[in-house]
């Protein structure tokens, strides 16, 4: 075992190899070992790999606590003990709540559609115009530094004209 690595025990309970007639659960108790700093999408890939299933979606891992309670697939990242392992139910989509038909009325797919036609033109309308702004903005930018430029150039002037003579000669040696 390497420094830093996370051993996790965990039940894994087999729903999805349940036929209609069988009434034998498939259980195992492993033990998992996560390096730290792993992302949620790497956890899940490594538990499917482990228990040799593709993660094609037809599948569902149900991460439990011992006392049974659903929990996040980042606790299993904590670790647990032999004697307290977290379970893993492994089971199909719809296995036990079988898939009904749903009726969404007319009008309310027909408000959708609007809001989201609606959505869609506020977005071009916004990306069309934010190349204008971003024009403006630099044009705006370049009018102020040549107002910049013609108020120094003036107080350049004024101050030839003003200062005193030892001033510039305290300047020319200076330079």
């Amino acid at each position: 075992m390497g420094m830093g690595e996370i051993n996790t025990w965990v039940l894994i309970r087999r729903y999805d190899k349940l036929g209609d007639d069988d009434t034998n659960l498939q259980t195992s108790l492993e033990r998992l070992t996560f390096t730290p700093g792993l992302i949620i999408d790497d956890v899940k890939s490594l538990i499917f790999k482990f228990i040799d299933v593709e993660d094609d979606g037809t599948k569902v891992l149900k991460i439990r606590r011992h006392d049974n309670n659903l929990i996040p697939l980042s606790t299993l990242l904590n670790g647990s003990t032999q004697k307290m392992p977290f379970i893993i139910d492994v089971v199909c989509v719809h296995q036990f709540c079988p898939v009904e038909r749903r009726t969404v009325l007319p009008s309310y797919i027909d408000a959708l559609n609007s809001k989201f036609t609606n959505l869609e033109q506020r977005i071009e309308f916004a990306e069309t115009t934010l190349p204008d702004v971003t024009n403006g903005h630099i044009n705006a930018m370049k009018d102020i530094a040549v107002q910049l430029a013609n108020c120094v150039d003036f107080l350049d002037r004024r101050l030839d004209e003003l200062a005193p003579a030892a001033w510039k000669s305290q300047l020319e040696s200076a330079i």
